[in-house]
């Protein structure tokens, strides 16, 4: 009987471990997808940048122009394809896999997820580098400094909520 109560108090705390890491799971399948889409959209914005008629001078900003616009659209979309890749497959290995592999799910999902995120936040650099280049580009000297300025207080403004 002792033993028995042993193997069920041991069922039982296996079951909770899994319902836990199954909350693990959910939470990072949800966060991946959110920015999944955030970095669709921000891929489409660097894509529309790409579009846009440049003035022929002056020639360097021309090239950081693109330099970053390029770089913030390929950081996105390489975002996009880690964050739906990891969360189709991570779930699909915790369902499917042998035995330990929620725990190996999880742990190798919180690993991508930080390489997807840290992918996200230079892409989202570029993009703000791109449009720092645009409106040295096309605006006077007075309002691209004004404009420069605003960027780059919603820089600080991203930093900051980011060390919360």
């Amino acid at each position: 009987m002792l033993y028995a109560d042993k193997r069920a108090l041991e069922t039982n705390l296996k079951v909770d471990l899994l319902a836990i890491r199954e909350k693990e799971l959910n939470f990072y399948v949800s966060n991946c997808q959110n920015i999944g889409t955030q970095a669709a959209m921000l891929s489409g914005f660097a894509f529309a940048g790409l579009m846009q008629p440049l003035p022929p001078e002056p020639e360097v900003l021309r090239v950081m122009f693109l330099m970053s616009t390029v770089s913030g659209l390929g950081l996105q979309l390489v975002t996009v394809i880690t964050t739906t890749l990891l969360s189709m497959l991570a779930p699909g290995l915790a369902l499917r896999g042998p035995d330990g592999a929620m725990h190996q799910a999880v742990d190798g999902m919180i690993d991508e997820y930080r390489l997807g995120f840290y992918t996200f936040i230079l892409g989202l650099l570029a993009i703000h580098g791109a449009a720092i280049s645009f409106v040295w580009l096309a605006f006077p000297v007075v309002e691209a400094s004004i404009l420069t300025t605003c960027i780059c207080i919603s820089l600080l403004m991203l930093y900051k909520y980011m060390r919360r």
